[in-house]
């Protein structure tokens, strides 16, 4: 049997916009447009890139076979100053955002749209539509505790040339430090491990005396 979103149990329907962007379902047919991110060493500098369309097909699986992940594919909305649509025929895929394992969230765009402001009107969009629909928290979350916050990770600034901007975007949407955590670099993989800014934002039932 073919396999298509709807056979995983991590797949969604959901779907929603913000002023100029277009928020769906990632797909498995999304293979392409997902490698051309996740392979493009100026969107993963701290991390290596992946080098075979077939890993890109197995993060999308990853991620569908989950339901600890609630991923998105971004698109411009048709009537935006820089839309995409206006010079093909389908929609373009210009980013990625959602949970990467929740309450952990991110996101990625291409190069091509960095400047326009995106990165936080889908932060802030994403975080709006996760506690509407998710108002106590993401039930798969397995910890109580864990579903009242959401939380991202970025690189070090003095380390990772878009590490600054990234923690610009996360503080703007209501992110605040939390601490750092222990990552195996990925870049020297068994060499050394890094350490990693954490960053948390309650939810609007919630407030940092449950901490």
């Amino acid at each position: 049997m073919a396999e298509t979103a709807g056979t995983f149990p991590g797949a969604h329907n959901y779907t929603f916009k913000t002023e100029r962007l277009f928020f769906r379902p990632l797909r498995l047919d999304d293979t392409a447009a997902v490698f051309a991110l996740r392979s493009d060493p100026n969107v993963f500098y701290w991390t290596l890139p992946q080098t075979h369309e077939d890993e890109a097909r197995d993060w999308i699986k990853d991620r569908l076979e989950s339901k600890s992940y609630l991923s998105f594919c971004i698109e411009e909305l048709l009537d935006t100053e820089h839309s995409s649509h206006l010079k093909c025929e389908q929609p373009q895929v210009i980013g990625l955002c959602g949970g990467t394992k929740l309450p952990e969230i991110g996101y990625i765009f291409r190069p091509s749209v960095w400047g326009r402001g995106y990165a936080q009107e889908a932060l802030r969009g994403f975080i709006d539509f996760y506690w509407d629909i998710f108002p106590d928290g993401h039930p798969m979350i397995p910890n109580e505790e864990d579903r009242k916050y959401l939380m991202a990770v970025t690189g070090q600034p003095d380390e990772s040339p878009t590490a600054a901007a990234s923690i610009a975007v996360l503080t703007k949407c209501g992110f605040e430090y939390w601490k750092e955590q222990k990552e195996a670099d990925s870049l020297s993989p068994g060499e050394r491990d890094i350490m990693l800014p954490v960053w948390r934002r309650w939810g609007p039932r919630f407030s940092p005396e449950f901490t």
